[in-house]
């Protein structure tokens, strides 16, 4: 993720200062950001005698040596996508090694489908689907749970078979919404 940031100040090392507090109290979690980069572009002297040119970044690899903040919830979140969705094995605190769990998706309602408005465009057009929603009394809600979930640290962890595992139980259980967004934002 690029962390985008300005300031002015009377002076450059005043902006720089303005700059590199700002990037050290920002919190961004869940992604990596190129924040620790910028503050080792900010704290070099180079840069802040103002003489660095177009080729700064090339001269001066040492940019690039950065650690990361221990970010405890980060670090958490990242240890538990490693648990539940790739099956990391870990060792707990009395020595033993935790078995892989497998999460159950109960089966759909073996009931017939309920009908939604998805059937009835399908079924009248266009038309029978304006009507329809015209005619309901009452809210017409949009799920955004599974946008969602793409949006935040499961973008990257959701695999396509897990997905398909729990569609027909969120078409059952959600059959009664407007709609379902399933993807979306600039995350693309």
């Amino acid at each position: 993720m690029l962390t985008k940031v300005t300031a002015s100040a009377l002076t450059w090392q005043g902006a720089a200062d303005k700059l590199t507090r700002a990037l050290q109290e920002t919190r961004i979690r869940g992604v990596k950001t190129n924040t620790p980069f910028i503050l080792n572009v900010l704290r070099h002297p180079e840069f802040l005698s103002g003489a660095a040119t177009t080729s700064f970044i090339a001269d001066h690899p040492e940019l690039f040596d950065f650690k990361f903040s221990k970010d405890r919830g980060q670090k958490l979140l990242n240890f538990l996508g490693d648990l539940v969705v790739n099956g990391r094995q870990m060792v707990g605190a009395s020595g033993g090694v935790t078995p892989r769990i497998t999460p159950l998706v109960p089966p759909p309602n073996p009931m017939k489908p309920r009908p939604g408005l998805k059937q009835i465009l399908e079924a009248g057009g266009p038309e029978a689907f304006a009507k329809a929603v015209r005619q309901h009394r009452g809210l017409l809600i949009t799920d955004t749970t599974w946008r969602d979930a793409h949006q935040s640290l499961l973008a990257t962890r959701m695999r396509t078979k897990d997905i398909l595992a729990i569609a027909p139980v969120t078409a059952h259980a959600l059959a009664g919404c407007y709609s379902l967004e399933n993807w979306g934002g600039d995350d693309l």
